[in-house]
């Protein structure tokens, strides 16, 4: 909702006409913060994983209350969720930097650096690159 009123409020509109238009959007079901915040954790698991941390930054961003974030990540990306997360972009990664020839401990360092840009701990990061190593028997 935040958002939709910045954006209404750039575009020249005075504070009465903003209210309205978000109370009708309200009414009729086109605007809602809980359903929007659902199919924004679906849709970065889906397209471009990042940490749950990461997630709700970019939700609170967005104006997303932060009890609305919280049900939206319990019901779509529970902590238990995170580290499978961390692992699948953590394997890919490494497999993909390992085909291009480079050295073992550049592989490890640019796989836990593409972890850690997409919100995951540094610990979490190298315990995934580990793990993934010790997979497929460089470790």
């Amino acid at each position: 909702m935040a958002e939709v009123r910045e954006r209404l409020a750039r575009r020249g509109h005075d504070e009465s006409a903003i209210e309205r238009t978000v109370r009708a959007a309200l009414d009729s079901g086109s605007l809602d913060d809980r359903q929007f915040a659902k199919l924004w954790v679906v849709d970065r698991l889906f397209h471009h994983p990042l940490s749950r941390a990461a997630v709700t930054r970019e939700l609170e961003d967005k104006g997303v209350a932060p009890a609305v974030i919280d049900a939206a990540l319990a019901q779509e990306y529970p902590a238990v969720r995170e580290t499978e997360v961390a692992r699948e972009l953590a394997a890919e990664r490494y497999a993909r930097l390992s085909r291009t020839g480079i050295d073992r401990e550049r592989c490890r360092g640019r796989t836990a650096d593409y972890l850690t840009r997409r919100g995951f701990s540094v610990g979490l990061a190298r315990e995934m690159v580990r793990q993934v190593e010790r997979t497929i028997g460089d470790g």
